[in-house]
């Protein structure tokens, strides 16, 4: 019995290691030298792999393409929305990690629920609570000291910091448009998305290539290795076991921990030989906690209405 009260939390720690280590993953082929794969390839690569991942989850749970088409004919307009975020959102990530460290784009990244606050706020008439404010108060300052320090710490990071502000937008409004797809097959919505945002991510390609933008891509184990990793186990794997905490735990509850994705990544920052100045990492810490007080306030909030 106390294995399976743990369990759960055990699947929400790897996930927490393994999306903490698509950033490193990330940072270190596009970003390190020697280069191995421009950002946006690696976007390409990670989304397309991880589609092929749930479409495997979906053959092994015996969804046909009928069940699929019946599934998300109700949600089409809102899954397209969210696939476009998606790609918009793992193109900013990773053409951010080819400027700016793991740590850097993680944190910056994960300061998305405080757009999602004020969305759900101003539209969706959700509670400010006393929680709330206080997070988002600590969210924004903490974001923008952590901003203020990467800009005077690292001259010239200024495109990898507007990349992961990109980012952390996109990943705002996915998580928006979940709040809209409440009810569908989870599995199928992420299936649909990762294909879906593949195919988005072509066009994108195309215009660097256009713009005259070289792209790299050195075929070697370490890249191999890198894109099986973040496809299969951090955009498959991660969201299996995701949802599984989550139909023990609950949404609210599950997505309260994932403020901690950035400790790792930056974990991986000391690793890779690019440790944050301590005025950066105490700004970061303080951004973190806010978001903390957020999400845990948020499942606070879902704990009474559930009681």
């Amino acid at each position: 019995m106390l294995v399976n009260r743990r369990r759960p939390y055990l699947m929400l720690g790897t996930i927490i290691v393994l999306w903490g280590l698509n950033f490193i993953v990330s940072r270190f082929l596009s970003g390190i030298e020697p280069i191995r794969v421009s950002g946006i390839i690696f976007a390409l690569f990670r989304y397309s792999l991880g589609g092929f991942t749930m479409i495997a989850v979906l053959a092994v749970q015996r969804t046909g393409v009928n069940a699929i088409k019946e599934e998300i004919r109700p949600y089409r307009r809102m899954l397209l929305l969210s696939a476009f975020f998606s790609a918009l959102f793992v193109i900013g990530t990773h053409t951010s990690t080819e400027f700016v460290s793991s740590g850097t784009t993680s944190i910056i990244v994960n300061l998305s629920p405080m757009i999602v606050l004020l969305f759900g706020v101003l539209f969706l008439s959700e509670k400010a609570t006393p929680l709330k404010v206080l997070g988002f108060l600590l969210g924004l300052s903490g974001g923008l000291l952590f901003l203020w320090t990467r800009i005077v710490f690292l001259p010239g990071a200024e495109l990898g910091i507007a990349l992961a502000l990109l980012g952390m937008m996109a990943w705002a409004g996915y998580t928006v448009t979940l709040h809209y797809l409440e009810g569908a097959n989870r599995y199928v919505v992420m299936t649909v998305k990762h294909v879906t945002a593949s195919i988005m991510i072509l066009p994108f390609i195309l215009l660097v290539v256009l713009d005259g933008t070289p792209l790299i891509l050195v075929w070697d184990l370490y890249t191999i290795a890198g894109f099986l990793f973040s496809g299969v186990l951090g955009s498959g794997l991660a969201y299996v076991l995701y949802f599984s905490a989550i139909e023990v735990l609950g949404a609210a509850r599950a997505s309260s921990f994932l403020f901690l994705v950035p400790f790792v990544s930056l974990a991986g920052d000391y690793v890779l030989g690019e440790p944050p100045e301590v005025v950066a990492l105490v700004a970061g810490v303080i951004a973190l906690v806010g978001v903390a007080l957020v999400k845990l306030s948020e499942t606070g909030e879902r704990l009474t209405v559930d009681d």
